[in-house]
């Protein structure tokens, strides 16, 4: 398996390990210890305001004391009940047990007590667990005779958390499936007898909002009795009837008690003012709660794969004071979610991850580092001496030592293919340059390195063998084309190869392209073929002529024309020298009257134009221009021209010779015969060697190498020739050289 898909598979392996374990971990709360102590701090932080519509009548030890043992005389009770009616309190929660009858006068005083008002009295019922006869509860109502006196009856449950800390209750309770739902007891104080109970969602739990201990107005049960308070203490105030005597039992530790106990009436009192606010804090659904506790561990997961480590350490630590923050913002909401387990994911996969992939990488290491060694380099990698005794330090030596092995490689196949002494490239698998050496982007003047080989391949081919070159790139392997050949635009001939780079398990990794300047090769290689023609045909038909003459009687004519092919065959050989001593020579030009150069060509050919009654118009109007020129070589290369427009002009015909400026920085000059002009077809390849004219008016043909050296000679003197037809017939011959 290589590195890839092995850390795929630890990274895949990680993520629903740990998903599951976080998913277990919510499901059992095996965080709860750690999400409990974060919420007691947090709730301590933002504590509500107490209530001063709520007064806690308290069961103390003064009333004890002043009052006796408990269990009171009901009738004391009652005595209580029509003080407090006296003082017109809104409504009274008893939250004194009534459960079981008592003294039959004092039962019916208090029966009376709790329904005289005005102020409505709600009075506990209580369950007993495990019920009987297989029931989870047993219902243990008041003494009917107090329960229909009262205004109602209601639960007093209180709920404990894993660390028994009492921190939630509910709004109703049903102690049995399909049983009746029971109202939390200060359900009557803030709603009153409510026809629409029980309402949806009244059982869900909520977590109560505690005001600091002792923020609640408390009084005596035994001041009330003596009328020792104030009516304006108790008139129109929600009173709690309850114990607050630590005999009594009825202490419960709170995240706020005072060495961690809190009285019952007063967390009923924390109850009843949260429910006036609106303000208990709900537990985030369970939906919610899985998601936000699983997103940030496979947040952290994804950045496994996209970043780098450092910036997986920063996510790392950003989650962990996200998650936090998220948790203590939505505290602020009244929402609780427990970040226990979401912190648990990211502590979890962070050094998880690191571990497999240590252990991936080791283990790949390892088994490059051997095939490395096997693979049959130019040399055994080194081996590292002063190994320390850690496996990854060992590993991290000989990885090292292979990593310099391979620059060193590296550098020594870069320099090879920068020395290289012909142009070469390398493209991937898309086709696209990755790589050339320096004759290549010399000889191109510009670096192609990120071209697409199609673009690549229309600056170093020219377009009329492009198609060639692209049939060798797509076929040449299915056809077994070992190369190709093509021109370049800069007039160079090149040989192409093109091999494809696989990895040792096949992979095509790309392409070599290896570039071959053949242009000497092609240049002698036609010269070959010109000296063929030459030998076969050009200097063979002269001398077939001397034979023919001299097989019968050699007259004066035979002997003129056995002298005329002698001559030609001369001339022939002559131009194919100076031509190629041409391209070996370095220019050695002087000033030179061109105009003056132009007669003296034309006096020369005087005799034979006289001959044929041919005449010569000069016209000159080239100011007296100079031209750098080698008189000689132009001397003949113009000679050339006028000989041509002699030979293809008939008789007493008048051959023009033109001597202009053609613009500012170029001479012109334009000789025109009066044959019947050139064949369209020929003229683009007129000055190669060994081309005819075409020309079938004239008694003679012209073929040889006259129209090239006159091309060699002006393309010497950094000029340019053409030929055309004339609009009145007739072939025309031009040439322009820079003015000195």
């Amino acid at each position: 398996m290589n590195l890839r898909r092995r850390l795929a598979a630890e990274w895949l392996a990680i993520g629903l390990f740990a998903t599951c374990l976080l998913v277990a971990s919510l499901f059992w709360r095996g965080t709860a210890a750690f999400d409990h102590l974060l919420y007691d701090q947090l709730s301590a932080a933002q504590r509500p305001p107490a209530d001063n519509d709520i007064l806690i009548v308290a069961i103390d030890d003064t009333s004890l004391t002043a009052l006796g043992k408990w269990p009171w005389d009901r009738e004391i009770h009652a005595r209580l009940l029509s003080k407090l009616q006296q003082k017109k309190p809104r409504a009274i929660a008893f939250d004194i047990l009534l459960s079981e009858p008592g003294a039959p006068d004092s039962d019916q005083r208090l029966a009376a007590a709790l329904s005289a008002g005005p102020a409505p009295v709600y009075i506990p019922l209580h369950f007993n667990t495990p019920g009987s006869n297989g029931r989870d509860y047993d219902t243990i109502l008041p003494v009917p005779a107090f329960t229909q006196a009262a205004a109602g009856v209601g639960h007093v449950n209180i709920q404990f958390d894993d660390d028994g800390i009492v921190r939630r209750t509910t709004l109703c309770f049903t102690p049995d499936k399909g049983g009746k739902t029971w109202p939390h007891l200060i359900t009557g104080l803030f709603q009153g007898k409510d026809p629409s109970f029980p309402k949806a969602g009244c059982a869900e739990p909520l977590l109560i909002p505690y005001t600091a201990r002792g923020s609640f107005s408390e009084i005596s049960y035994a001041d009330i009795l003596n009328s020792e308070v104030p009516d304006e203490l108790v008139r129109g105030k929600n009173i709690i009837i309850g114990a607050t005597a630590a005999g009594m039992g009825d202490n419960f530790p709170t995240p706020n008690g005072e060495g961690g106990m809190l009285a019952g009436v007063e967390v009923m009192a924390n109850v009843l003012a949260a429910s006036r606010r609106n303000d208990f804090i709900r537990p985030l659904p369970d939906p919610w709660t899985y998601a936000l506790t699983l997103a940030p561990m496979w947040l952290l997961m994804f950045g496994f794969l996209r970043f780098r480590p450092r910036v997986v350490l920063m996510i790392s630590l950003l989650s962990l004071a996200g998650i936090l923050l998220l948790s203590i913002a939505l505290l602020f909401g009244r929402l609780w979610f427990p970040p226990g387990t979401a912190l648990l994911g990211i502590l979890l996969v962070y050094p998880l991850w690191g571990w497999r992939r240590l252990q991936a990488m080791s283990v790949f290491m390892d088994s490059e580092l051997r095939g490395l060694e096997q693979s049959g380099e130019v040399r055994p990698l080194p081996i590292p001496t002063n190994q320390t005794t850690d496996l990854v330090g060992r590993q991290s030596e000989a990885l090292a030592s292979a990593i310099d092995h391979m620059r060193d490689l590296r550098r020594f196949v870069s320099d090879t293919l920068a020395d290289l002494p012909d142009p070469m490239f390398v493209t991937d698998p898309e086709d696209r340059v990755t790589l050339t050496n320096k004759l290549l982007n010399e000889s191109l003047d510009k670096d192609i390195s990120g071209w697409r080989l199609t673009d690549a391949l229309d600056l170093m081919v020219i377009p009329d063998q492009r198609p060639m070159v692209d049939l060798y790139i797509a076929q040449s392997h299915a056809k077994g084309q070992e190369y190709v050949r093509f021109a370049s635009p800069a007039e160079k001939t090149f040989v192409m190869r093109r091999s494809e780079v696989r990895s040792d398990s096949g992979i095509l990794h790309g392409h070599i392209h290896y570039l071959t300047d053949i242009t000497a090769l092609a240049k002698a290689e036609r010269d070959r073929e010109e000296v063929l023609q030459l030998l076969s045909h050009d200097m063979r038909a002269p001398q077939s002529s001397i034979i023919a003459l001299l097989d019968g009687p050699v007259d004066a004519d035979a002997r003129k024309r056995i002298e005329r092919n002698a001559r030609r065959t001369i001339q022939l050989a002559q131009d194919f020298v100076d031509i190629a001593r041409m391209g070996e020579t370095e220019f050695a030009g002087e000033d030179v009257l061109l105009a003056d150069l132009v007669r003296e060509a034309s006096d020369s050919l005087w005799p034979l134009a006289r001959e044929r009654g041919i005449s010569f118009a000069i016209r000159d109007t080239s100011d007296s221009a100079f031209v750098l020129a080698e008189p000689e070589s132009l001397h003949r290369a113009i000679c050339n021209l006028v000989d041509n427009a002699i030979k293809f002009s008939p008789a007493d015909a008048a051959i023009g010779i033109d001597i202009g400026r053609h613009d500012e920085t170029h001479i012109i000059v334009t000789i025109s015969d009066s044959g019947d002009g050139i064949d369209a077809d020929l003229l683009p390849n007129l000055f190669t060697r060994f081309a005819s004219t075409g020309n079938h008016s004239g008694r003679v043909k012209g073929v040889g190498l006259g129209l090239a050296f006159v091309h060699a000679v002006i393309t010497r003197h950094n000029g340019t020739v053409w030929a055309s037809n004339g609009d009145n017939g007739g072939a025309r011959f031009s040439f322009t050289l820079p003015i000195a």
